[in-house]
């Protein structure tokens, strides 16, 4: 006879297994359940010590009651396996009085689908029916006491027998997380901890251990993670922690992944930004939604369990991505298991869209965002992708890679997929599986010689600073390419009354001599048209004749004006297609520009100015200075100039002297209001003046204070000496802390900067 589970009311819920019961203890047992229900049994999975607390929040809350409701409402309709399981086995617990019925639709459902199921070894017939399973475990550790043994065992039979051919070879997980939870429902411990490891291993694959990024692609990721039809997957997590296994809400990585997918993976309208096999931004979302308002998964109002920020960025995707304000859960076991929690623990969860927050810029490990301050989805989001562990098949090869949207659409995108070894052909123009999955090309990327990257991985993204007027990141990739590649990001944040835009500095080394740079754009729009050849060009994200091009999400019109600072040796234009999913596949042109090195070392800058009918886009011209190549940014009474270099040499450009590999610097009226340095030193023309110099490389961003006295800003110091140049300047803080002065004179002094990241304030007397 298989073991049961006593639990004794009276004695503080304390657990007691009973194996090899005789047989008449078991009908002693059964006969006992049927007089007095719920009281002192449990499955081996859900435990009846909770029911009370349920039926309890079922009839004071509105979202649990809105749950039993609908529970009740779905068990009386023939569905799917996860509705007709996931809703009677609910239903049976908050309305016992009508239990009959709901064990009877469970055992239809296992008559006849659970039997008849066919399991494969690829994702529709392994991954996909494992969800199925998932509720069927569930159900059935619900109802097994009232189940004649003879029947329960022939269901345990087909359970088993289904589980254990789910594949393992691909995702992994949802073939583990379905063993472990046979065994423990069967009571087998030892199994149970030998595949509860395994789930682990294959778990971890999947989202980076030190910060949650996602090697799979944002797409894949946010579906999987979120899809009702990938439970076996993405709610194991939460039934481990129901049954006491405190190591998931808590785990670093699974916090970073819950906030990456609600904060950062999408854009600020809630759509996915294309990394990976991500097949396209309508498909693949962050929600799972139906008949409007009625949410199937539990985990975007779930994100409380891991953090209040992964809570608050989901219920700004759920507001402003999905449209929905008021949703209802729908009524299955899990999601009222995961939201509502243990009566030990007694914390339910609700969900309040009017807590929704827009995520702010981040710098992950993996992973950075440069995101524009306002609580908009119209906000500015730029992110780059460099991995630096895990990788898998759904991996491409985006090292350095970036992604952007603006004003309600994506801007700029990355190849995606159209599935499993799938070519695309659109309007003639045909992209290949492997162009898309494993060329760097399809990316937007810098190659070295046209050599496609040899690897998925990078160096991370290694320094930067965010929360200031403008922001800033590297990421390093020397494993992808024969040489290396340092790509700064900058953000010049929406401020002083003008618009906001990004500015890519490219470093790069070649192995090779003789050897070209290739940088790649991908602009979402099927027609890139020329401003001015090799220097300026423009995209419009919009639908053109015969509805070819980009999904558009807005009336804004959204544009992309790319500037070359940097003269290339040639572009060429050229044309991939872009999968074909849900209406989103078109035909679209990419820049590939080739550069020049010289002595196998080229620093390349490029201007990505985001517009639509409401923000103009600056006016950019080409500028040299020495050493020094970028441009110049014009809007309205503000001037700003962006140059790049090698940092060996001075520059001056006007009456601004610098040195250093990124010089970027604003002024308003012809009167000095910021600059940006990643190097050693800047100083402004004035008959005072300002700004630094350093015995060792630094990034420094400062501004010129709202009273006109002093500076702040924000500085990333390797442990170096470092000048400063204002008017009456006095003393430094760090953090709020005042420096000691190493030395002084009139409008300077000279302070010591430790090693890191710090806010900086310069202050007169």
């Amino acid at each position: 006879m298989k073991g049961i589970v006593l639990v004794n009311n009276y004695n503080n819920m304390k657990r007691m297994k009973i194996m090899n019961v005789h047989f008449k203890l078991v009908l002693v047992v059964l006969f006992c359940l049927t007089l007095i229900p719920q009281q002192g049994f449990s499955g081996n999975i859900i435990d009846t010590a909770d029911y009370s607390y349920w039926r309890k929040l079922a009839l004071t809350s509105e979202i649990y009651g809105a749950m039993k409701t609908s529970a009740i409402e779905t068990a009386k309709k023939e569905g799917n396996s996860r509705d007709v399981l996931g809703a009677n086995a609910l239903a049976y617990i908050l309305d016992p009085a009508n239990k009959a019925i709901y064990i009877k639709n469970i055992q239809n459902k296992f008559e006849i689908r659970i039997k008849t199921m066919k399991i494969g070894t690829g994702a529709a017939t392994s991954s996909v029916p494992s969800h199925e399973l998932f509720y069927a475990v569930l159900a059935l550790d619900v109802i097994r006491y009232d189940l004649d043994p003879a029947v329960l065992s022939e269901y345990e039979g087909w359970l088993k027998e289904k589980i254990m051919a789910l594949f393992i070879g691909k995702w992994d997980p949802h073939a583990w997380a379905m063993r472990m939870l046979y065994y423990k429902y069967i009571g087998d411990d030892e199994n149970f901890q030998t595949a509860k490891v395994e789930w682990e291993i294959g778990l971890s694959e999947h989202y980076m251990p030190n910060d949650g990024i996602s090697p799979a692609g944002n797409g894949y990721c946010v579906q999987r993670w979120n899809s009702i039809e990938r439970s076996a997957k993405n709610s194991t997590i939460d039934i481990m922690e129901y049954m006491g296994y405190h190591e998931y809400y808590s785990n670093p990585g699974l916090i970073g992944l819950k906030e990456f997918i609600y904060g950062y993976a999408t854009a600020p309208f809630g759509r996915i930004l294309l990394y990976g096999d991500s097949r396209n931004a309508e498909g693949q979302v962050p929600w799972d939604i139906e008949n409007g308002n009625i949410i199937l998964s539990p985990h975007i109002v779930s994100a409380a369990r891991f953090s209040p920020e992964a809570y608050q960025y989901a219920m700004w995707v759920l507001r402003e991505g999905a449209g929905v304000s008021e949703g209802i859960l729908k009524g299955h076991l899990s999601n009222y298991l995961i939201m509502a929690g243990t009566a030990a623990n007694n914390n339910p969860l609700e969900f309040n869209t009017d807590d929704a927050v827009l995520s702010p810029s981040r710098l992950f490990k993996n992973y950075a965002v440069l995101k524009s301050k306002e609580q908009s989805t119209n906000a500015l989001y730029l992110s780059m992708l460099n991995l630096t562990g895990n990788t898998e098949y759904h991996t491409h090869y985006e090292a350095n890679a970036l992604a952007m949207a603006g004003y309600g659409e994506i801007l700029l995108r990355n190849a995606g997929y159209d599935g499993p070894n799938a070519d695309v052909t659109i309007d003639g123009v045909t992209a290949t599986f492997d162009f898309m999955h494993s060329n760097s090309e399809a990316a937007n990327t810098l190659m070295i010689g046209g050599k496609r990257h040899s690897s998925k991985v990078g160096d991370g993204i290694i320094e930067g600073f965010v929360g200031q007027d403008i922001e800033f990141c590297r990421g390093s990739s020397s494993e992808a390419i024969d040489g290396t590649h340092l790509r700064d990001l900058v953000f010049v944040q929406p401020s002083n009354e003008v618009n906001g835009y990004y500015v890519v500095m490219d470093h790069v080394s070649t192995d090779n001599a003789g050897d070209n740079i290739n940088v790649v754009w991908h602009p979402n729009a099927a027609t890139l048209n020329t401003i001015q050849n090799e220097t300026a060009y423009f995209s419009e994200i919009k639908l053109e004749n015969g509805n070819k091009g980009p999904h558009v999400y807005t009336e804004n019109e959204a544009t992309l004006t790319t500037f070359l600072g940097t003269p290339p040796v040639s572009v060429e234009i050229k044309r991939t297609a872009n999968q074909a999913r849900s209406g989103y596949g078109f035909a679209g042109d990419y820049m590939y520009i080739n550069y020049k090195p010289n002595n196998q070392q080229a620093n390349i800058l490029t201007v990505f100015f985001p517009g639509d009918k409401t923000h103009e886009t600056g006016d950019m011209t080409r500028i040299t200075a020495g050493d020094y190549i970028g441009s110049e940014i014009t809007q309205k009474q503000i001037v700003d100039v962006a140059l790049t270099s090698d940092g060996k040499s001075t520059g001056k450009y006007n009456s601004e002297t610098f040195r250093g590999e990124n010089i970027l610097y604003r002024k308003a009226s012809g009167d000095f209001v910021s600059y940006f340095v990643k190097g050693t030193s800047f100083i402004t023309g004035q008959d005072i003046q300002t700004g630094f110099k350093s015995d060792a490389p630094v990034a420094i961003y400062m501004n010129t204070a709202t009273d006109g006295k002093g500076m702040s800003g924000q500085i990333i110091s390797p442990g170096t000496k470092v000048t400063f140049f204002a008017s009456d300047i006095s003393s430094v803080k760090l953090e709020s802390k005042k420096l000691p002065i190493k030395s002084s004179g009139l409008n300077w002094v000279s302070v010591t900067i430790p090693e890191g990241t710090y806010k900086i304030e310069l202050l007169g007397h």
